[in-house]
């Protein structure tokens, strides 16, 4: 059983709008939802506190106009096409739930909103004047479109508090002296801890434990097959993977599996070897440390697929400080640094776990495929982002979701591989959330912020 099967068991238990915000209340992780409540003729849709999730809206313009909710939509090829184009897209704000009510067959709908409280983030004090134009207009019009709106009851958000101070002097001290101890290390330090003291070697080995716990709970729960062989195992032996438990066989009834299959490890007679996980790896410290976390987590037979991206870059002889006779010729180069990075790191992964399969796939992307990708299926799915790094985290994503590349061993040339993994990680966003760019500790240092 899937989340979507387990999410709609509760909601068509829920009797009211309390019961179903209690539902929503409880998930946690991204998700984007679209529900018609057929029994009291209202629809739900909206997306977690974060946003994480994609739903796109179109707002009615005038009264043969309609509300379309969708996950990806198409993009206008050109501006002519944008101009004519009677269906605008925008991305639903993740402010809470909205609900629209279909009751009274002869008026328009009313639409509420249960806005997020107790979030601690800016949309968690959502007002009705704060809405989107085509959501906030109360004389009941909207383009052209009579629309109501209101504001129901609070929905609760599980996000822990975020700390919006600023640092005080001796904190401050604090930090500039670590961060001086830390500039002393050398390639040669035998331990790290002789500079760092407790209390950052505490709240350090905290951070590691929350990140593992996370890994664990998403690669936890999925079954012990691969894209490739999901299709042809039996559904009674499609079994969750329980990490850090133990088999119960007391109560096992079917005589194929090893275990009961709801509440241990499956082991099939033909069980399958490929990788179930795979990890978007530039060999930057995000990713290197997802892969480090898995390794922890996944039991030692267990391949795990590293997905390195790398677009083609064509530079002339003459770049590359060659004769001007072959000025005229033109390299390929897929040695980006992140693929220079990638090759390193997973050096440093085989030297710390030299047990476990780490399959280097270099995903090679060309000029033409990036081009044909982008304009076919990417930017759909983007859309309507389209800024720089929309597309460049975009295309990077799908190439290596793609999973289309060659496998780099120590043994032997590259071939060519296909993954099969069922989840792939990705690790985006440590360096937002703990201030690691530079531009981070610029301001901190000049401005204390």
């Amino acid at each position: 059983m899937n989340d979507t099967q387990v999410l709609m068991a509760q909601l068509l238990e829920c009797g009211n709008e309390s019961d179903l915000l209690s539902v929503m209340s409880l998930i946690r992780g991204p998700w984007a939802f679209v529900y018609w409540q057929k029994s009291t003729r209202k629809l739900w849709f909206g997306r977690d506190v974060f946003g994480r999730r994609s739903l796109l809206v179109h707002f009615p313009k005038h009264e043969n106009d309609v509300l379309i909710l969708t996950s990806v939509a198409h993009k206008p090829d050109s501006a002519s096409e944008l101009q004519d184009c009677n269906v605008v897209y925008e991305e639903l704000p993740a402010d809470g739930l909205y609900c629209m009510d279909f009751n009274k067959r002869n008026s328009y709908p009313m639409v509420t909103l249960f806005a997020w409280e107790n979030s601690h983030l800016p949309s968690a004090d959502t007002t009705c004047s704060d809405l989107p134009q085509e959501f906030s207009d109360t004389n009941n019009t909207t383009n052209g479109f009579p629309m109501r709106i209101q504001c129901g009851a609070k929905l609760t958000s599980n996000i822990p508090p975020v700390n919006t101070s600023l640092p005080n002097p001796e904190d401050t001290d604090w930090i500039m002296r670590m961060e001086t101890n830390l500039q002393q290390l050398s390639a040669d330090s035998a331990n790290m801890c002789d500079y760092v003291d407790s209390s950052l070697s505490s709240a350090a080995e905290e951070l590691v434990q929350v990140l593992s716990d996370s890994v664990k709970i998403r690669i936890g729960n999925q079954v012990q097959y691969c894209q490739q062989c999901i299709t042809n195992t039996p559904r009674q032996q499609q079994t969750l993977i329980r990490i850090d438990e133990e088999p119960r066989r007391d109560c096992c009834k079917d005589e194929k599996l090893s275990v009961c299959l709801e509440h241990a490890t499956v082991k099939c007679e033909i069980p399958c070897r490929r990788a179930k996980v795979a990890i978007l790896f530039s060999g930057g410290l995000d990713s290197a440390v997802i892969a480090a976390l898995v390794d922890r987590c996944l039991p030692a037979e267990e391949p795990i697929d590293l997905l390195n991206v790398a677009f083609e870059q064509r530079q002339s002889s003459q770049q590359q400080r060659k004769p001007a006779a072959c000025s005229n010729t033109l390299n390929t180069t897929y040695d980006v640094p992140d693929r220079l990075t990638g090759r390193i790191a997973v050096q440093e992964l085989r030297s710390i776990n030299p047990g476990r399969t780490w399959n280097f796939v270099e995903i090679n992307v060309t000029k033409e495929e990036l081009q044909k990708e982008r304009a076919t299926r990417i930017s759909h799915l983007l859309y309507p982002l389209q800024t720089v790094l929309d597309d460049s985290i975009g295309c990077a994503t799908w190439f290596a979701a793609r999973g289309v590349g060659y496998l780099v061993n120590t043994d032997g040339p590259p071939k060519p591989y296909t993954s099969h993994a069922r989840v792939v990680l990705v690790g985006m966003g440590a360096d937002e959330q703990l201030a690691g760019y530079a531009r981070h500790r610029i301001k901190f240092r000049y401005a204390n912020l």
